[in-house]
């Protein structure tokens, strides 16, 4: 699956690699909280993929991602990979560096 916006697709902006294992509920509120995260702080300027590892676990592999679920930042460099459910906004707003205090 994956979601994206134009900005994302032109190699502007944020581009997110989310693992995740089904519908299990942990990898359900990553879904969520991600998308409510680059609703309200990135727009149009971000682009998602969403990989299930139990359709196709190879991806994961590739990426070092052994824990769903995972965020995986691919771009703007350096890449950052973020463990959990992003519930923690606050958290995760530093640990991707959208905060002004960077």
């Amino acid at each position: 699956m994956s979601i994206s916006s134009e900005a994302g697709s032109r190699g502007e902006g944020f581009v997110f690699r989310l693992f995740v294992a089904g519908d299990e509920p942990h990898s359900t509120r990553a879904k969520d909280n991600l998308k409510r995260l680059c609703e309200s702080h990135l727009k149009d300027a971000c682009e998602i993929e969403i990989l299930d590892v139990l359709e196709c676990y190879k991806p994961a592999l590739e990426n070092n991602i052994l824990l769903t679920p995972a965020l995986l930042m691919v771009s703007p460099l350096p890449a950052v990979t973020v463990y959990g459910d992003l519930s923690d906004t606050g958290e995760l707003i530093k640990a991707l560096r959208l905060g002004g205090d960077n």
